[in-house]
Formats: C-alpha cells, structure tokens, sequence
C-alpha cells in the first residue's frame, strides 16, 4: 500500500518533530525568564504584555529552534561523512567491529532519509521565519541566520552525495 520510503520518512519525521517542538516549548520559557518578560499561559497559549515583548520572546525562540535543529543536523553530518558504508576506512570498520560498534555504520539510505527530513524542517523554519518577519512578529536578522544555515547544510549534504569513494 506505502511505500518502503515514504513509511521510513514518516518514521524519520516524528523524532525530529518531538524534538523541535520541545525545544520551541523551552526556549519560550527560558527568554522570557532570561530577559523578565511577563507572560502568562492561557487558553489561547503564551500571552505577552507588549508586542514588542513578543517579537524579542518569538525571534529568539526561533534561533534557539533553528540552533537545535542545526545540532541534529550536524549529528547526521557527522554520520555521514565518518560512519556511512561508502566512506568509511577498512582499519576504521575493523575498530568498529571489534568494539562490538558496528551498528554505528550506516547505509545511504538511512542517512540520506534522516538528512531529507532534518533538512526540511530547517527549509520549513526559513519559510516560517521570512513570513513571520514580513508581518512584523520576527526580527529580519534570525531570517538571513535560517537562510545562510539553510545554504550551509544544503551544500555540506550536495559535497557529501556527490562525494562517494
């Protein structure tokens, strides 16, 4: 019925997405608590005292958000470049082997579908960032820092597909 691919993505979707979630909860509270902005849970979530309070409290829960996903991203990186079967040295898979670490080892199609899903949510945060600051409720800045994160992670991922020994 699905596909092999679309279930692993789905799969791979949802860690992530617990993930960005969290980190968009905490950092929410932790700046206003860093910078002693008054907010108040409701029924209708976060209430801010100003709209400038807001847009201090959102652009920084933003990056914070953005810095979180770049983490897992640079994670997935990390896996790719030193553990992927295409590029790993044999005296290294022979460590690896007898550490007993083998499952470190990851195949293209593991990583490239982590890497798709992480690299679309950071597209998915620039997308939401550029529109919230054309209505005004983000600073500009966290949209250029999305943006050139988006072209950094882009072009690492493009070095490493078209780069296999």
């Amino acid at each position: 019925m699905f596909s092999k691919l679309l279930v692993k993505l789905i799969d791979e979707a949802i860690v992530p997405a617990i993930y960005l979630i969290t980190a968009r909860v905490v950092s929410l509270v932790f700046i206003a608590h860093l910078f002693n902005i008054r907010v108040s849970l409701g029924s209708q979530g976060f209430v801010y005292n100003s709209q400038a309070d807001y847009m201090l409290v959102n652009s920084y829960s933003l990056l914070f958000m953005i810095g979180a996903l770049c983490i897992g991203l640079a994670h997935i990186v990390v896996k790719s470049v030193v553990f992927h079967d295409t590029h790993i040295t044999p005296p290294l898979a022979a460590k690896l082997f007898s550490a007993k670490a083998q499952h470190l080892i990851q195949d293209s199609f593991h990583l490239y579908s982590q890497g798709v899903i992480w690299m679309s949510y950071l597209y998915f945060l620039t997308i939401g960032a550029w529109v919230m600051s054309m209505f005004d409720i983000l600073y500009t800045w966290v949209v250029y820092v999305a943006f050139g994160l988006a072209v950094l992670f882009s072009y690492v991922f493009i070095v490493d597909v078209s780069d296999k020994k």
